[in-house]
């Protein structure tokens, strides 16, 4: 034997001994690490006593040969099994289909936001939907215009009312009732992670309170964004408040001076002594709070204007503010308590939930192909080539035609494959029957336009189908969780073939049974000694399942018989 061989053959065998086979079940071989993987999703090892390994032993031997009898009746070739199978299998898929990393920024980036609610006003420079490099260097030039103005002195609010395109920041008359309503000058209130478009929540975090952020770009427009304050994540406000009305509260020429009398003897009275349930029947307009010591309903913080937020959080336990105004009057807020959002693992998993169906979470899933593009070698060298042919055999109105037929565009199959990856070629026709998923569309920008915008996505769509493939081979632990759902799918199915069902169809053998244990279910009546078979059917069904599979069990021991290696079974006593 020469040196080379010899070392060959005892590393075969270094391999073999570091993984020795515990129990062969029928044709199928379990190795010891096979056994203690599946022992430990369970139960410690290192608390196990050979009595429960011995147990495991039998019921994990029992499994092996219920999957073997499940794949010898072909109950894996259903389609409903496939079906099930499958679409388990595309949705564990998804989180191997993203940037974890990337994920994990984005989760640990959420979770630190949601510790804060930011309060915030905004201006908005709006463009068409579908702007033209020279649509957003306009809006660009123009709101930085507006941002120079403000850092300038002018204030922030009245920059809005002049300048914001969001028009519920000036004063006007309400289209639906015909009335005057007051603008809210940009004010956008408090707010948490994941309630305002990704960007604009990234300005409002990042800049510092009391200062405007850059322009921010959204689907919406360009913003400046002004953070006024930030505070500690409220879950819940708990309120009490005397409500004076006056709908001209919020307005700068009107004579308040009365009603600022009325709220000054309001809170004399409070500080001599008068509760405040007795001065809100006293002089709440409120006419659903006023009876009960003025007491709201608890509210978080995004369903009440700023102003009136701050007030309240301001305050301590028990004390009363100043009048807050709003567009239907006066509010004199008493504090009762404020309880904060909590932030645990329960906190992280809706979070975790909430992102899987935000927006950002396409970042990771973008940074995955990005890297797989590197990893597969991704060339598109006939993508240009197929552009021109597509743009020139495509009019704007294409996609309004009776018959969408891209992929057999007269000369189509004499172009080169507009990109490769991998061992994947994806050719011009493959575009084709992509784009012909498009069907009536309204297409909003000219179609060469929307070509560009959409080949990304046709790229995407495939080197995550074709990912999606080597994820058996990549992952071993997906492989395990895969194998061991199919595994136990097919144990469902055979269980309920030979056991579960067989019995519930089998009343002959049944009702044998039950003559057979009625004595348990006596009633002591002469006349009717023993509980009628309909009344214990439940119970004789269930004893009668268990009967088929002992029999069951005994027959899979014959047909696929069980030999443990003793010793390979010490070595794991020894652990």
């Amino acid at each position: 034997m020469t040196m080379m061989m010899a070392a060959l053959f005892c590393g075969t065998l270094t391999a073999q001994n570091a993984d020795p086979v515990l129990m062969t079940v029928g044709k199928e071989t379990v190795t010891k690490s096979d056994f203690i993987k599946a022992y430990q999703k369970n139960s410690m090892l290192s608390e196990a006593t050979e009595a429960d390994l011995r147990d495991y032993l039998r019921l994990y031997s029992d499994y092996r040969m219920k999957v073997q009898e499940a794949k010898a009746l072909q109950l894996d070739t259903a389609k409903a099994f496939q079906k099930e199978w499958e679409a388990y299998k595309s949705q564990y898929a998804q989180q191997y289909l993203v940037d974890t990393e990337v994920s994990d920024q984005i989760l640990e980036e959420a979770m630190e936001r949601a510790r804060y609610h930011v309060r915030a006003s905004h201006i908005l420079i709006r463009f068409p939907q579908n702007p033209t490099p020279k649509d957003t260097l306009a809006a660009y030039h123009k709101i930085m215009k507006i941002r120079d103005e403000i850092l300038g002195g002018l204030d922030f609010n009245e920059a809005a009312i002049r300048y914001s395109e969001d028009e519920s920041a000036q004063d006007g008359i309400n289209p639906q009732n015909g009335r005057f309503k007051y603008g809210n000058h940009g004010e956008l209130g408090y707010f948490s992670v994941m309630e305002m478009v990704y960007p604009f929540e990234c300005a409002a975090y990042n800049t510092p309170v009391g200062q405007v952020s850059m322009p921010v770009r959204t689907q919406f427009g360009y913003h400046l964004v002004y953070v006024q304050d930030k505070i500690p994540a409220i879950a819940k406000i708990y309120l009490s408040q005397i409500f004076l009305k006056d709908t001209s509260a919020l307005s700068k020429t009107a004579d308040h001076s009365a009603i600022m009398a009325k709220c000054a003897q309001i809170k004399q009275e409070f500080k001599s002594g008068v509760s405040f349930d007795t001065l809100a029947v006293r002089y709440s307009d409120d006419p659903i709070t006023k009876n009960n010591g003025g007491r709201m309903e608890p509210f978080v913080p995004n369903r009440r204007p700023g102003d009136y937020v701050a007030a309240a959080v301001k305050l301590k336990d028990g004390e009363i503010s100043e009048p807050v105004a709003s567009s239907i009057g006066w509010h004199i807020l008493r504090l009762d308590s404020v309880v904060y959002t909590t932030i645990n693992d329960e906190f992280k998993y809706l979070i975790k939930n909430r992102l899987g169906r935000d927006a950002r979470s396409k970042k990771s899933k973008e940074s995955l192909v990005e890297k797989l593009k590197v990893e597969y070698n991704y060339e598109e060298k006939g993508k240009a080539a197929a552009m021109k042919f597509f743009k020139k055999n495509m009019s704007d109105t294409y996609f309004q035609t009776k018959r969408v037929v891209a992929d057999s565009l007269p000369g189509i199959e004499k172009l080169k494959p507009m990109c490769t990856f991998a061992n994947q070629t994806l050719t011009a026709r493959d575009f084709g029957k992509y784009l012909d998923r498009f069907q009536g569309a309204q297409l909003s920008v000219p179609v060469a336009v929307f070509l560009e915008q959409v080949f990304p996505n046709f790229v995407s769509d495939n080197i995550l189908r074709y990912e999606s493939t080597r994820l058996m081979d990549k992952y071993p632990d997906y492989r395990d969780v895969v194998n061991e759902v199919y595994d136990g799918l097919l144990i469902y199915e055979v269980n309920a073939l030979k056991v579960w069902n067989a019995a519930i169809k089998d009343t002959v053998g049944a009702e044998r049974l039950y003559e057979q244990i009625k004595g348990e279910f006596a009633t002591g009546d002469t006349a009717q000694p023993y509980k009628p078979f309909d009344q214990v059917r439940a119970i004789v069904i269930s004893r009668y399942q268990d009967q088929l599979e002992k029999q069951w069990i005994n027959e899979l021991h014959q047909k696929y018989p069980v030999k443990i290696d003793e010793e390979v079974f010490k070595t794991i006593l020894k652990k």
